[in-house]
């Protein structure tokens, strides 16, 4: 993948174009970040220079960064236009007393 905005035609701007004209696009949410430690360590940012895409779809791509974002995530459970997935696994135990 390559970031979006360095390209496009200098005849005619995207921004002036019609939609259907436009290349399809993936938009970053921050749903799953991936990075290998020597990414962190060398760079001090999960960012990296490499980006390999992970394709999300539907409620799977949500997001949650500020309290809006979490009463949006609520509204979607309640109505059951998103659905939480299921977890096999029993909850940590925190043993500390």
């Amino acid at each position: 993948m390559v970031p979006l905005l360095p390209l496009g035609p200098a005849e005619q701007p995207w921004h002036s174009s019609q939609y259907a004209s436009l290349p399809p696009v993936h938009v970053q949410n921050a749903s799953l970040e991936i990075a290998w430690t020597r990414v962190v360590w060398q760079g001090r940012t999960i960012a990296g220079e490499v980006l390999m895409p992970f394709l999300t779809e539907g409620d799977e791509g949500v997001d949650i960064n500020d309290p809006e974002d979490w009463w949006y995530a609520e509204h979607l459970l309640a109505r059951g236009e998103a659905r939480l997935p299921e977890i096999a696994e029993p909850p940590y135990e925190d043993r500390r007393g």
